[in-house]
């Protein structure tokens, strides 16, 4: 038994395996930490995942889903390499749910190669509302104002009533849906089109809603304004007075650019000549008409004088 034991130790075999297992021995204690060498597995953290969803219900929209999720990965070194956030996904699943307030879990994907340590956090509050749709009519505003003193003549807009849709909260907040055309300097006719807007009660925009269709086509037509004036009839009485006036029309409707119109209260005749004249007699007779200002009726009117003996 002895001499078994000697020559199986002495057996050069023996000493080349020992030397082989005793190398190996020390090849993982100084590796121990070189994971890579190895092909061991290692783990890393990847932080900001943008938080997605998947099977939303139809008509309903999820609100503020916004959470950055941090995901622990594991796997062999080769298969991080190049791997980006962007490669990573977390998400919610939504299927079955209705309109209300969850906690969800939260899920995530891994590429191949690589599994799922951790996900933070673990949970989510989701709220879902009711993606619902609103006929509403369409306003204008107009901004600035034309040149010349013109002012608006009309306005049409095409269509007049538009769809909007969103989530429940948003839309009941829209009291109007307006657009804004600027006119600043118009010197004739506008033909345009528009974007739509839906506003509060307070005018303020309400971002998140969609409005079909997004834009009218507009046209504004422009005008002078016009006022109404009292004619006065004015005469040269070479020594003749004048009893009774009747001015025929006695007021007259003139056009012109708002500045100039504010200035006049009233409307001259040319100078009725009395010299020769009946005790009574009728005379048309031109209007004066200042500057810039016209009367598209009436340029001239009638006066009926009777003079005193």
């Amino acid at each position: 038994m002895g001499m078994k034991f000697k020559l199986f130790t002495e057996s050069p075999n023996f000493l080349k395996v020992l030397a082989f297992f005793l190398a190996l021995i020390l090849w993982f204690f100084v590796a121990g930490d070189r994971q890579d060498v190895l092909g061991l597995e290692v783990r890393r953290t990847f932080s900001g995942i943008p938080l997605t969803y998947r099977n939303l219900g139809q008509d309903l929209v999820i609100v503020g889903l916004e959470e950055g999720v941090t995901l622990s990965l594991q796997g062999v070194p080769q298969a991080f390499d190049g791997l980006t956030p962007a490669d990573l996904e977390a998400y919610v699943d939504l299927n079955g749910k209705r309109e209300g307030r969850y906690e969800l879990r939260i899920n995530a994907t891994a590429p191949r190669g690589l599994s799922i340590v951790s996900i933070e956090p673990a949970k989510a509050n989701v709220l879902l509302e009711d993606l619902i749709t609103r006929q509403m009519s369409v306003e204008g505003d107009l901004l600035g104002e034309p040149a010349g003193g013109l002012i608006v003549q009309e306005i049409n807009f095409t269509p007049a009533e538009v769809f909007i849709r969103g989530p429940r909260r948003k839309i009941d907040l829209v009291e109007k849906v307006i657009f804004r055309l600027n006119v600043s300097g118009a010197e004739g006719n506008i033909a345009d089109s528009a974007r739509l807007y839906p506003l509060d009660d307070r005018d303020n925009f309400i971002q998140g809603i969609t409005i079909i269709p997004d834009s009218v086509e507009v046209e504004v037509s422009f005008t002078l304004p016009q006022k109404d004036l009292p004619v006065e009839a004015v005469f040269s009485s070479n020594g003749r007075r004048v009893e009774t006036v009747i001015v025929e029309p006695s007021v007259v409707t003139v056009v012109g650019p708002s500045h100039l119109l504010e200035e006049i209260t009233r409307l001259l005749t040319e100078e009725i000549d009395l010299k020769e004249r009946d005790s009574v007699f009728t005379a048309e007779v031109p209007l004066v008409l200042p500057e810039g200002i016209i009367s598209p009726k009436n340029d001239r009117v009638k006066v009926r004088v009777y003079l005193a003996d």
